[in-house]
């Protein structure tokens, strides 16, 4: 979350979201109270109605693949190409500046599919220890 910090008097120490800040000055401990206030990443003015979204972005960048060719010792050799890889992202939001971000983005979503979920990871299993041979009674 975009927080900024808002000092207040005393007589507010009670009210929800404030905290105490104790620094000690020449021997002698000073409290301040403080105000935690949520915002909008792009409008630092904004303190209503803040929502953080989370956003799926497209990076460009490479990976390399084996070719068909064949090194010396008979490993295939290696290159890069271009690709598409997503990085996770979060930025918070207050109202007029979310619906900026649907209006920007209402082409791309009008234009796309649902995603298919992806497929569940198969569970690793653990060998189980061998348990000792009999060789018959003892």
């Amino acid at each position: 979350m975009a927080v900024k910090f808002e000092q207040v008097e005393e007589s507010e120490k009670e009210a929800p979201g404030v905290e105490p800040v104790s620094v000690p000055v020449g021997g002698q401990e000073i409290t301040t109270y403080w105000r935690r206030i949520f915002h909008d990443d792009l409008d630092p003015e904004v303190t209503e109605d803040v929502y953080t979204v989370e956003i799926l972005a497209p990076v460009l960048g490479t990976e390399e693949y084996e070719t068909d060719e064949l090194n010396e010792d008979g490993s295939h050799k290696l290159a890069t190409r271009p690709c598409v890889t997503h990085e996770r992202r979060e930025v918070d939001l207050g109202k007029e500046s979310l619906e900026k971000l649907l209006e920007a983005l209402k082409p791309f979503l009008d234009a796309s599919r649902e995603a298919q979920p992806l497929p569940q990871q198969a569970k690793k299993r653990r060998a189980k220890a061998a348990k000792p041979a009999l060789d018959g009674p003892a």
